[in-house]
């Protein structure tokens, strides 16, 4: 599954050969390390509940997501500063449905690889404990962060106008074996167009992006008037960005977001995810999990639809959505305990909704989940 939205990808890349000779795959213990750049992988309890927490860290600021074992949905979190702690930092937890904007909040301590804390319901009734530590269990992979910005002036003479664009890539580190080292690489060439271009590295493949989109910049704004191009909506922007959702026996599920903005009101975004499998080498995408053309798989769509966004069973879809049903886009993210049906701005609502994330347990969907991956979960 490609990037989505980024011009950088639908303007000026082919689809590519997912075996092409030419690729050539690195040893991450190659690979320069940002102290102030990683991902970790915490576990431990919050009020007691067994939970596992992904963090990345972008040169200090910090984001991330997490899930309780027993229910296994992902939920995103967003870090901010707490000043008036050493090391400390406030946690921002989002409500569970689009009619409730209440947060939760987290104020806690991260040092030496731990995590500790309290987290604090959005009405502030209920406090709970935060116990987390790093660890990567058998099945779980160490990762690095590998990251890349350019900025790109229409004239070399001008700070203004000038375009900004970003990369930052999960990849395989020097705790992992060599084999798995080179099959993260692999998918990850593949969905940067390696072949297209015919870059026999990620960085090769980056550089080359890179220069194909200052020459698309440059000839897009070479087509605007002198008077225009002091004007702010010249400065373009386009990013991708990788982060872990799962990490756990043998699978690592990829969230891949990309965003952009080349002029008007507002920029898009997106997210898309890459569900690996790191036991049996090979990439799960929503055809080989189940049963695809159904009318059940509709139906509990839109009823986790209508949870989400509170439209009760009398009311019209149209009346808040911009679709009269929700029906899978292929977009999924494999948990351990269900699948997130992910929806971008304007897939079935507004661009203010932001991305839409309907999960459906493995207790709903058992009838319509494939019998091999059924074994690869070990769902009876």
């Amino acid at each position: 599954m490609k990037w989505l939205y980024l011009v950088l990808f639908s303007c000026l890349l082919a689809s590519c050969d997912n075996d092409a000779p030419q690729q050539k795959f690195v040893n991450q213990s190659d690979v320069a390390v940002d102290n102030n750049t990683y991902y970790k992988r915490y576990s431990g309890t919050i009020a007691g509940q067994p939970v596992v927490l992904h963090l990345s860290s972008d040169k200090g600021a910090l984001s991330g997501s997490y899930y309780y074992v027993k229910q296994g949905k992902p939920i995103g979190i967003y870090f901010s500063k707490d000043t008036t702690i050493a090391d400390g930092y406030l946690v921002a937890e989002p409500s569970a449905t689009r009619e409730d904007e209440r947060e939760a909040i987290w104020k806690i301590k991260l040092k030496d690889n731990t995590i500790i804390g309290k987290w604090t319901s959005p009405d502030g009734s209920k406090t709970y404990d935060i116990n987390l530590k790093e660890e990567y269990p058998t099945g779980s992979y160490q990762l690095s962060i590998w990251e890349k910005e350019d900025s790109i002036r229409y004239k070399a003479d001008k700070p203004e106008p000038a375009a900004t664009i970003a990369y930052k890539l999960l990849r395989g580190s020097s705790a992992m074996k060599n084999e798995d080292v080179q099959f993260i690489e692999k998918l990850i060439m593949h969905e940067l167009g390696a072949d297209s271009l015919n870059a026999i590295t990620i960085e090769d493949c980056v550089k080359k992006q890179i220069d194909n989109y200052g020459k698309w910049y440059r000839g897009i704004l070479a087509e605007e008037p002198d008077s225009n191009l002091g004007e702010s909506w010249n400065n373009y922007y386009s990013g991708v960005a990788m982060d872990v959702i799962f990490n756990d026996n043998n699978w690592l599920v990829m969230e891949m977001s990309g965003s952009e903005y080349t002029g008007g009101a507002h920029g898009n975004y997106g997210v898309s995810y890459m569900n690996i499998d790191m036991q049996q080498k090979r990439v799960w995408n929503m055809e080989d999990v189940m049963t695809v053309d159904s009318n059940k798989l509709n139906l509990l769509l839109d009823a986790e639809a209508r949870r989400y966004f509170a439209i009760a069973a009398t009311e019209s879809f149209e009346d808040r959505l911009l679709t009269d049903k929700v029906i899978p886009n292929g977009n999924i993210c494999i948990t351990p305990t269900g699948i997130n049906f992910v929806y971008n701005p304007y897939e079935i609502a507004s661009y203010a909704d932001g991305i839409i994330t309907l999960f459906l347990p493995y207790s709903q969907l058992k009838d319509l989940l494939k019998p091999e991956f059924k074994q690869r979960m070990g769902i009876n």
